[in-house]
């Protein structure tokens, strides 16, 4: 009777109650979720899966039973009907099954349509076909095409009564899995709370009874300290009992021995907090004094005295035994340029070492402050005189400035700052960070400028001479090259000379190469011309329809020998416009011989597109196209996409960057789109107005003028 008198037995009981509850209830659900699960697979593979394979087998049959007709309306051999035969025999069978397995509505509507179909085709179309074979007759070419008609009904409904088998299966299957989820998740939720709900009763009860004890334990401590208690649980049960009568006997107790207690600690408070404001009060002054002159010491950009003076005060606010500097040299090697310290030796240590920790807190960009334990054994220690002490304490904090980092500032002591200098220190620590910083990026800058400075005039002098050097060189190559074509042409066309095909041949073959040769030299000039600014522009009114076509009509013969169509498209608006027709032509005949010389088969295409403020003239191919990582480098001077003496085609690199310069010097641009063996897509963009020259407008009203 006394155990049923307890609350804590019945609040343990209840508990234990409610844990079985939960679970029998999931055990209820899990299984209700299994028979479902049961259910949908059964009907998964009875009807779906069946269903689809039925009609599977059905059209394998109707494959047999054209097939084999059809061999045998082809060869007359009687061997190609015994598949037919055969499928004739297991049609009906199969028909019936499907029919069985077939739900109403859709799927028996289509199994009897197919059934239908296809006895009509054999009584109608088949056998009528086969009995004309066997009488020599020639099949009727009507009747083919209707049994070919009836054939892909019949395969159209196959297809499609097995395609709604599948998608059913897996719609079911889908339903199936997720209905096991489901109930899997649900028999894991009523686990998990069975799980918690006992973990939680066990120790909320367990809870209670320990913290109940040790309140009472600890209340019977207080009471031989002669200590108030603190508030007792208000329980209904045996240890609220005993808790009540502890709380009685300790105010007893308690109630003379306060009154003595309250007047000497009001005394001792008093005084302590004095004490206290006027230690405060002095340190806070000192600190306040010695961190102004430390900022008047940050307003200079020469580094040597910063990290000198610097230096040396934030040692002092610090009461610190150790200090050192480390920059970022010429050769970004960290080194340092001012230390101090009670002991040389201890810079030794690795946490003085310029890779050491203030390597490590430059590249992390953030102050780091380690104590005696973070030091690790073998801690420097400092001589001073009259006996050795380790440092307890190191402070590291970057010089950096977002993401430049140019040093760092070291701090050690032997005694750890007060709480009230911490943050004094750091602040400190920072602001000779922030000065060190801006005068090292002042030095860095000032160096760099000079070093640009002559860089810049060396490149300027190097361009200049190699302008110099084209443009002479093309100039002097020109004129024994003419003279060489001259008297080409004079012996092919003076009929005084009597050639032999053989020297007639090598003539003009002299003619050609001399020609390409003429031809690169002279694109050399234009580049170099380009470079120095000395471009002639000649404007005049321009058809570039006309001209599009006149450049198709003039590589026409490049493709000699390729599989290549080449096509001119411009739509029908006027593309009348002002510019310089031998510079287009020139950029257009480079665009075309490059898009012809990289594709050995397939389409070049030029396009021509005008709107009111510009004329966009595409030139499409199909070619090998240009790799993404070499699109930076496609026009410049002398680049190609092959390098070395393997390279399949040949020139020199010069048409593209030429193109680009002369099409900025009509005020275009030449804009690209390539995929590697996919084939590219070179723009040639121009203004629908002349551009202007930058010296001063042309005259109102001319038509023509010249650009340089």
């Amino acid at each position: 009777m006394r155990i049923l008198m307890s609350a804590l037995f019945w609040r343990i009981l209840l508990s234990s109650l409610l844990v079985v509850a939960v679970l029998g209830f999931g055990l209820v659900r899990a299984n209700e979720a299994h028979e479902e699960l049961e259910k949908q697979f059964e009907r998964l593979v009875q009807h779906d899966l069946k269903l689809a394979d039925d009609a599977e087998q059905l059209l394998r049959l109707m494959v047999d039973l054209e097939t084999g007709k059809r061999g045998y309306l082809l060869t007359g051999e009687r061997a190609f009907l015994a598949p037919y035969e055969q499928a004739r025999k297991e049609l009906e069978g199969l028909l019936t099954e499907a029919q069985v397995v077939a739900e109403s509505g859709m799927e028996d509507e289509r199994v009897a349509s197919f059934g239908r179909l296809v006895r009509d085709w054999i009584e109608n179309v088949s056998e009528p076909q086969i009995r004309a074979r066997e009488k020599g007759l020639v099949p009727d070419p009507a009747a083919a095409d209707e049994g070919k008609t009836r054939t892909d009904e019949m395969r159209a409904i196959l297809a499609d009564l097995r395609r709604h088998a599948i998608d059913d299966a897996d719609a079911r299957e889908q339903a199936a899995f997720q209905s096991a989820a489901a109930s899997q998740r649900a028999t894991r939720t009523v686990l998990l709370l069975a799980i918690f709900i006992a973990l939680g009763s066990g120790a909320w009860i367990a809870r209670d009874i320990a913290g109940t004890t040790g309140q009472l334990e600890e209340a019977l401590e207080a009471t031989g300290r002669l200590e108030p208690l603190r508030p007792m649980p208000l329980r209904r049960d045996e240890l609220g009992a005993v808790a009540h009568s502890l709380s009685k006997m300790n105010a007893l107790l308690l109630d003379k021995d306060s009154s003595l207690r309250a007047t000497l600690a009001e005394r001792e408070r008093a005084l302590a907090d004095l004490t206290r404001a006027n230690a405060d009060l002095a340190v806070r002054d000192a600190h306040a004094r010695a961190y102004a002159e430390f900022v008047g010491e940050l307003k200079t950009l020469d580094v040597g005295a910063l990290a000198t003076g610097g230096l040396q005060t934030l040692v002092r606010l610090a009461d610190a035994q150790v200090g050192a500097v480390y920059l970022l040299d010429d050769a970004d090697r960290l080194v340092p340029v001012r230390a101090t310290a009670a002991d040389g030796r201890a810079m030794e240590h690795h946490a003085f070492s310029a890779g050491g920790l203030p390597r490590s807190v430059m590249e992390r960009r953030e102050p780091v402050f380690l104590e005696a334990d973070c030091l690790g054994d073998a801690r420097p220690e400092l001589d001073l005189g009259v006996g050795t002490a380790p440092l307890r304490w190191v402070l590291a904090h970057p010089i950096a400035l977002d993401s430049e980092g140019a040093g760092a500032i070291v701090l050690g002591g032997i005694h750890r700052p007060a709480e009230s200098a911490a943050d004094l220190v750091r602040d400190a620590a920072r602001q000779l960070a922030v000065a060190l910083h801006n005068a090292w990026t002042h030095d860095r800058l000032r160096e760099k400028s000079v070093a640009l400075a002559e860089q810049g005039e060396r490149l300027a002098r190097a361009n200049k001479v190699r302008t110099q050097f084209l443009a002479s060189m093309s100039h002097e190559l020109r004129t024994p090259l003419s003279a060489i074509l001259g008297f080409a042409d004079l012996l092919l066309t003076s009929p005084k000379e009597q050639l032999s095909p053989r020297a007639r041949e090598s003539i003009e073959r002299i003619k050609r190469n001399g020609d390409n040769l003429l031809a690169l030299i002279n694109d050399v000039l234009d580049l170099a011309k380009a470079e120095s600014g000395r471009v002639e522009i000649r404007l005049a009114p321009v058809s570039l329809g006309q001209l599009a076509r006149a450049c198709v009509a003039e590589v026409e013969s490049l493709r000699s020998g390729k599989e290549i169509k080449l096509s001119v498209t411009a739509d029908g608006a006027p593309m009348e416009t002002v510019t310089d027709a031998q510079r287009v032509r020139q950029i257009l005949l480079n665009l075309l011989s490059n898009a012809i010389k990289f594709t050995d088969a397939g389409d070049v295409e030029l396009t021509v597109r005008a709107t009111e403020a510009e004329v966009r003239l595409a030139v499409r191919d199909t070619g090998i196209g240009i790799p993404a990582h070499m699109m930076k480098e496609l026009f410049q001077e002398f680049h190609q996409l092959e390098a070395g003496d393997g390279r399949r085609y040949v020139g020199t690199g010069v048409g593209l960057a030429l193109s680009r310069r002369l099409a900025r010097a009509l005020g275009g641009e030449i804009e690209v789109v390539s995929r590697e063996r996919a084939g590219s897509t070179f723009t040639l963009v121009l203004p629908r107005a002349a551009p202007q020259p930058e010296s001063s407008p042309p005259a109102a009203g001319a038509q023509a003028g010249v650009l340089s």
